[in-house]
């Protein structure tokens, strides 16, 4: 398990970044340090997961208390040092920063978006910086700890703090394994009781190498979770073939998903022969996949309700978002940020849907008429009329398709993710894109570095 670094240490003085209000009849000045929101960021974890990392806030104090309570008692000594430590005491500690000589991040996720993890630096007068982490038991083995230390060192980098120190009972051999890995360079020495690492905050070729490469496999696999859902719900499902929501059901009936398909209609008890559900929530057992066909005015509310129910996906095929104008843009926004609070990937809006021809899978999540054979194809498309003319076209010749997926306004889910996923793939060998923009270029340089090396065609 991904136990945490033991690290204890005194709160700096207030840094450079502040704010300053008059209180109190006297007009005293209080200094408030000011909250880097800039330091906010979305990880994709090991598993394809999604987890929310920021700096740590005066308000989180109950919830840190609340994940420091949680942890089982070889977590709770690995972090301490000792079972007998005031949590309360704790938890008051690890939200007494400055942003600057002592500075903490949490990791949130999840459908509550409960704090799963805490980091944290304390910078001492002369001297390396004590660093700390701790992850719950429930969320390790997901690379956290290793994210929140690559945070940490970037930080403490820009402000010229350095190197770090970490304290490691010598029982604690995950966590030894952790920074031996991590691809910064150590500088290991022993205490009575203690192992001690000592390394820069800032990152040598190895260690952005590593970190690069872990956000390769995470980023493959929270596509392939995507890509091979084990269950499906179309909310906007239609008894009417002809509409959207009725072309989407049918086809991944007709093509044969190998998971349940469930419609979401509140004004259909059945629909195409199939019971009906009037809420996301309302539907049995688990859901991974939620296909969204209705109007965009009601896209947010159909979201909120898939976060509820732990949905770990949406494709939103609905129109009438960034690309209508600034106040589609608002919406597209806001739907994004309602996936990103829950943990959810998000491909479109204002797409055509996904397809996986493999036989384990065989789903048709789009409104497209036709199904290619299932070949050794990625094909992913900005422009939904493209990409339904290239279906059509790839089917009339027999040319197979390993997966498709149109990406439309390109929210979350951008050609970067899906190269990064059909570079480990084994059922592609050609990767097809059509980009009306590009996302991160410096990693689709990369990947497509790297596909080439594998011998996959990237176009």
């Amino acid at each position: 398990m991904e136990h945490p670094a033991h690290g204890r240490g005194p709160s700096g003085p207030i840094g450079p970044a502040v704010r300053t209000r008059t209180v109190g009849s006297m007009g005293a000045t209080a200094v408030t340090p000011a909250y880097p929101a800039y330091r906010e960021a979305d990880v994709v974890l090991r598993d394809g997961g999604v987890a929310r990392v920021r700096p740590v806030r005066p308000d989180d104090e109950p919830a840190v208390l609340a994940l420091l309570a949680s942890l089982g008692s070889g977590s709770r000594l690995n972090r301490f040092f000792s079972l007998g430590t005031d949590l309360a005491t704790e938890a008051r500690r690890a939200v007494a920063v400055d942003y600057d000589r002592t500075y903490a991040l949490v990791a949130t996720a999840g459908p509550d978006r409960r704090i799963v993890a805490h980091a944290a630096y304390y910078a001492k007068p002369e001297g390396p910086a004590e660093v700390a982490w701790v992850v719950a038991d429930d969320w390790q083995r997901n690379g956290l700890g290793t994210l929140l230390l690559a945070h940490l060192a970037e930080h403490a980098e820009s402000l010229g703090i350095g190197p770090f120190i970490a304290y490691v009972l010598p029982e604690n051999r995950r966590m030894v394994d952790v920074l031996r890995e991590s691809g910064f360079p150590l500088r290991t020495s022993r205490t009575v009781g203690q192992v001690v690492f000592e390394f820069p905050t800032s990152l040598s070729a190895a260690a952005r190498d590593r970190f690069d490469r872990r956000e390769r496999v995470a980023a493959a696999a929270s596509v392939g979770a995507l890509i091979a859902p084990r269950s499906i719900a179309v909310v906007g499902a239609s008894r009417s073939r002809g509409t959207i929501g009725g072309e989407v059901f049918h086809n991944l009936l007709a093509t044969g998903f190998t998971g349940p398909v469930f419609p979401v209609n509140p004004a259909a008890r059945v629909v195409q022969s199939v019971l009906s559900y009037p809420s996301i929530r309302d539907v049995p057992g688990p859901v991974d996949l939620a296909v969204i066909v209705v109007p965009a005015a009601s896209v947010l509310d159909a979201a909120r309700e898939c976060a509820a129910k732990g949905v770990h996906a949406l494709v939103v095929i609905s129109a009438g978002f960034a690309e209508t104008g600034a106040d589609g843009a608002r919406l597209q926004h806001e739907l994004l940020a309602i996936c990103r609070d829950a943990g959810m990937r998000l491909v479109g809006p204002n797409c055509m849907g996904i397809m996986n021809t493999a036989g384990a899978v065989r789903m048709n999540a789009t409104f497209a008429p036709s199904f290619p054979p299932a070949g050794r194809v990625g094909f992913m498309s900005q422009s939904g009329a493209l990409g339904l003319a290239i279906i059509e076209e790839v089917a009339r010749r027999g040319i197979g398709l390993s997966s498709f997926v149109s990406v439309g306004n390109k929210a979350d889910v951008s050609g970067n993710d899906l190269v990064q996923y059909w570079a480990s793939d084994p059922a592609t060998d050609v990767m097809l894109l059509y980009l009306e923009s590009f996302g991160n270029r410096a990693s689709s340089r990369g990947s497509r570095a790297r596909s080439d090396g594998r011998n996959r065609s990237s176009r």
